[in-house]
């Protein structure tokens, strides 16, 4: 979304939530350093109008912008780059024989393989195809 790249940020996730009859459009943001609450009123004020030009919600309905959170989910490629090094909780599929929940450093990612160096010392390499969730880990 160039708006969100002029600034500085990229997107992580958007969505319509409807509760109660009022719809929220949640659009969750990401920046290398964080994202501030100062980041979040900017983005909003720019993606704000924009949106409205644009008719692609039309109606009435609420703008939240925020940071995916200190838990974030990995959900590309991308994510799995950009957080090696950090502490993951990954859910694969069921698969015979191998452990469903591993949790530990990214030690690498290369090709379409994440290798999770777990808290014992072992080194697990899990298929991005066989991930069914990934989450950041505080």
């Amino acid at each position: 979304m160039p708006v969100l790249a002029n600034l500085g940020y990229e997107l992580v996730e958007i969505g319509l939530v409807v509760s109660h009859g009022r719809r929220t459009l949640r659009v969750y943001i990401h920046r290398r350093g964080g994202v501030t609450l100062d980041g979040c009123a900017k983005v909003s004020k720019a993606l704000g109008p924009l949106l409205d030009d644009e008719g692609l919600f039309p109606g009435r309905y609420y703008l939240e912008v925020s940071s995916p959170g200190a838990e974030r989910k990995l959900r590309t490629r991308d994510d799995f780059r950009v957080f090696v090094g950090s502490k993951v909780r990954i859910r694969t599929r069921p698969i015979e024989g191998k452990q469903r929940n591993i949790e530990g450093l990214i030690e690498d990612f290369s090709g379409d393989v994440v290798t999770v160096r777990q808290e014992e010392g072992t080194s697990v390499p899990v298929p991005l195809e066989d991930i069914s969730g990934a989450n950041v880990c505080l």
